[in-house]
């Protein structure tokens, strides 16, 4: 197994959690980030923010990498204000930042069925990237954090 990824655009204090990808996993990178946010004091709607695009990425890697990815791994940082995250995996080339947009205009009947994870992924993170390095993806994003409630 190789060794972590660790992208350039996050700072040396970041942690890192390799899992399998299976569903039993999901815990696992759930309490990762809900520790992480806890001891940098994260306002509940960030934490929740950046759970929900960690699951929606790890859910893609586990329904979607055909053959099955061998690993994923996730990495956080807390850096001026923001929350900076790398998602990556040994999956074939997905560049999730290319996925069409959703019409939400659309009534639902008219809806293609998929594209909604990505779609708040766009919608809550202030950046979202794709990068193919070392024959893994490499997908991070991030969001400026709520202030600090004195």
């Amino acid at each position: 197994m190789p060794g972590p990824i660790l992208p350039p655009t996050l700072p040396p204090a970041s942690r890192s959690l390799r899992l399998r990808p299976e569903i039993g996993a999901l815990d696992d990178l759930t309490g990762f980030i809900e520790s992480f946010a806890d001891e940098h004091g994260w306002a509940v709607a960030d934490t929740r923010a950046i759970i929900l695009a960690a699951e929606e990425l790890f859910a893609n890697t586990i329904n979607h990498s055909h053959p099955p990815a061998t690993w994923a791994e996730f990495s956080l940082a807390d850096s001026d204000g923001s929350a900076l995250a790398a998602y990556s995996d040994d999956a074939l080339p997905f560049d999730p930042t290319a996925y069409p947009e959703v019409d939400t205009t659309l009534p639902l009947e008219q809806r293609p069925v998929g594209g909604l994870g990505i779609h708040f992924i766009r919608r809550t993170m202030s950046h979202f990237t794709y990068q193919r390095l070392a024959d893994c993806n490499l997908i991070r994003f991030g969001r400026t954090l709520a202030p600090p409630v004195s």
